[in-house]
């Protein structure tokens, strides 16, 4: 009996350490297995991380390319996103393409990231000692700038551009632009009939009325905003001396110089090629005026306004040539009160830019002469009349402002 319970006895201690020796065995192999669920879930997130890289780098390339094509600026912009959200250049390699070397996105608007990277294994290193690789690729592309020929240039206001009332409206080959972050940065209300090639905001669109896109599907929100196509414009010299206007109507004929408190005009007048400052005072065109000029400027300054009657007929073109090439009416920046009232009969025609920086434009009249091509760039911009816009201004000299495409993500 007792020879049976030695033999109970030292089955048991045998067994039990037998158990011990399995379990120091695979428990490395079991960890392993329990971690390497957790690693899977691991390697998930540092993909999806290494993919947001990618679409980061690309997308601050396309960024670079559309403002300006330097591929050691692309380069330099697209490696530079990527390692701030995440990419390792001494676990990894970056690759960016402009353009492409692959994919349907070939051209010159799109760039293309690709990115390996290499990882330490965690708990799955009891299988291998190789680092985990991955890879990821992005292509991001702009869109083809717009051709705008209204820019309201605040970048706060409520319906920084707002077109309202009755207008029917026409900007025929041309953009509308808002580089306000307001949700109703552009803004279209009443009965107000609009038709354009886009409308582009910094912010959002109202829409409660009629709005016709020629050339976008739908408006173009949370876009880049446009600069200020004259902002490196100075202003002309001060002559010294004031102008006067001969009084008594009639026929006359100005020239260019400096009007002092004002410049207020009747009947038939002609304005000889130059420019023209207005120093204070209501730049007027009183009703039933007919003016006309061409190659001409007119300088706002000293909180100088413009009045234009609304049966006044006008009839001005801006230079060709020269340091004010295309620039019909320009307020001085720093004089804020400046601000202007279009008004004038369907034979009215302003062929050229109305500068307006820091003032607001109100546009009542209709302006639907010979050319239409009139572009309009304020502060805030207000259009109850019904001006007509025409995109293609080539032959009267002035330029089309260009409104940034966006960048998109595309593969």
């Amino acid at each position: 009996m007792d020879a049976f319970w030695k033999f109970a006895r030292k089955f048991s201690i045998d067994r039990w350490g037998n158990i011990a020796i399995l379990t120091a065995v695979s428990l490395p192999v079991l960890t392993g297995f329990v971690g390497l669920g957790v690693e899977t879930g691991y390697w998930y997130f540092e993909n999806r991380r290494l993919q947001a890289s990618a679409d980061l780098a690309a997308y601050a390339g396309a960024v670079v390319a559309r403002a300006k094509p330097d591929e050691a600026e692309i380069v330099s912009s697209a490696q530079s996103e990527a390692k701030q959200h995440g990419f390792d250049p001494a676990w990894g390699t970056i690759e960016v393409n402009w353009p492409p070397t692959s994919g349907s996105h070939t051209d010159a608007r799109s760039v293309e990231v690709i990115l390996q990277q290499r990882y330490p294994r965690l708990f799955s290193a009891v299988f291998s000692d190789e680092p985990v690789s991955m890879s990821a690729r992005a292509v991001a592309t702009f869109e083809q700038p717009n051709s705008a020929c209204v820019i309201a240039l605040d970048e706060t206001k409520s319906a920084a551009l707002e077109i309202s009332g009755s207008a029917t409206v026409g900007f025929h080959g041309c953009s509308l632009m808002s580089n306000s972050l307001a949700d109703d940065a552009v803004s279209i209300q009443g009965s107000a009939e609009v038709t354009t090639s886009c409308a582009n905001s910094a912010g959002g669109v109202y829409n409660s009325a009629t709005l016709v896109l020629e050339e976008c599907p739908e408006p173009r929100l949370y876009m880049p905003r446009a600069e200020d196509p004259y902002a490196g414009i100075p202003p002309p010299a001060d002559p010294g001396e004031c102008s006067s206007i001969p009084g008594g109507g009639g026929d006359i004929t100005l020239d260019p110089g400096k009007y002092c408190g004002g410049f207020s005009v009747f009947g038939n007048v002609t304005l000889n090629s130059g420019t023209y400052i207005v120093s204070g005072g209501s730049m007027k065109i009183n009703a039933n005026t007919k003016l006309s000029g061409s190659g001409v400027t007119f300088f706002l300054t000293d909180g100088a306004r413009v009045q234009m009657n609304g049966t006044a007929e006008v009839q001005l073109s801006a230079p060709t040539s020269g340091p004010y090439e295309g620039l019909l009416f320009y307020a001085d920046r720093t004089s804020p009160g400046s601000n202007a009232i279009f008004n004038g009969t369907a034979n009215s025609s302003l062929v050229g830019s109305l500068y307006f920086p820091k003032q607001n434009v109100s546009i009542q009249g209709n302006f639907r002469g010979s050319g239409g091509c009139t572009r309009l760039i304020a502060e805030t911009i207000e259009i109850k009349g019904d001006p007509n816009f025409d995109g293609d201004c080539a032959a009267a000299g002035i330029d089309n402002f260009g409104v940034p495409g966006a960048v998109l993500l595309v593969e």
